[in-house]
């Protein structure tokens, strides 16, 4: 089986000792899969010292930055994803460690080509995760990893049962076309996280938009029945209490439907075509609040 072309990825933040020796022992774990590209792009008060261990261990391999333009974790990962030229792009999360042999890691990546495969999680597989992909039937399975199809239809379902879950998450594998499109994507458009960290890569299968069935009568407004609007993440979030019961929001009604208050929407659309990552949002959304 051809091998296909590994590009690691990374922008992360070196601020501390600890976090300095679990990047070198996250480095140790997986170099001897040797990848063909490093794209790396290091901040924090230790990032001269994280990339001088770099450039010692990978020499001509390693292509570092020490961007922090002000403009953001995803300007800058943009700028030096230009680099990138190889079949698949593992985004780095420097304190995770590979448990299992770099062999199987390359064997997995090769299956991802052999399948066509647009992305790969490998890590944080416990048993919350993957109880949201438990009801979908692999669609290919190889020796090393077995392929689902997601789409809007197994999202619908899983999000019943289980309630809103990442479809997208930083510590994966991805083809580099896909990565490419997920970096450049804008959602989600009403941002969760500062704009100097990574984790609104991560997306969630419907990141928080709801479909109007009905708007109430006590007050007026301009949504309407069929509208599209954005919704606080806390809506269609479950939850467990006291005693360990999995329960959902109080916003929840049946089958699917939720009451949603006026403080807890953002955003909302009419207009007929989908929302697109590569459209200007101001073109067709309205403030509410």
């Amino acid at each position: 089986m051809k091998q296909p072309s590994l590009a690691i990825f990374a922008n992360f933040f070196i601020d501390n000792e600890e976090r300095l020796q679990r990047m070198k022992d996250s480095f140790n774990s997986f170099k001897e899969a040797e990848p063909n590209q490093w794209v790396i792009n290091i901040r924090g008060s230790l990032k001269h010292e994280a990339g001088n261990f770099l450039k010692e261990e990978l020499g001509e391999k390693l292509n570092l930055f020490y961007l922090q333009s002000g403009r953001g974790w995803f300007y800058d990962s943009n700028t030096i994803a230009s680099k990138i030229n190889s079949n698949y792009v593992l985004f780095w999360v420097e304190d995770h460690i590979l448990i299992n042999s770099p062999n199987t890691l390359n064997n997995c990546i090769a299956e991802m080509n052999k399948f066509n495969v647009d992305q790969l999680l490998y890590s944080f597989l416990i048993s919350d995760i993957k109880k949201n992909f438990a009801i979908v039937e692999p669609y290919k399975s190889g020796e090393y990893i077995k392929v689902l199809k997601l789409d809007s239809e197994i999202c619908l379902k899983t999000r019943k049962l289980f309630g809103e879950f990442y479809t997208v998450s930083c510590p994966t594998i991805m083809s580099k076309n896909f990565f490419t499109k997920i970096l450049l994507s804008r959602k989600p458009y009403l941002k969760r996280w500062p704009r100097n960290v990574p984790f609104d890569f991560e997306k969630l299968s419907k990141d928080n938009i709801a479909k109007v069935i009905s708007v109430p009568k006590a007050f007026k407004t301009p949504i309407k029945k069929g509208d599209l609007i954005m919704i606080h993440h806390n809506v269609f979030r479950r939850f467990y209490d006291m005693k360990g019961r999995e329960k959902n929001s109080k916003s929840y009604f049946k089958e699917n439907k939720y009451f949603v208050q006026r403080d807890q929407i953002y955003l909302y659309k009419r207009k007929t075509y989908e929302f697109n990552a590569y459209e200007k949002i101001s073109d067709y959304l309205k403030n509410v609040i």
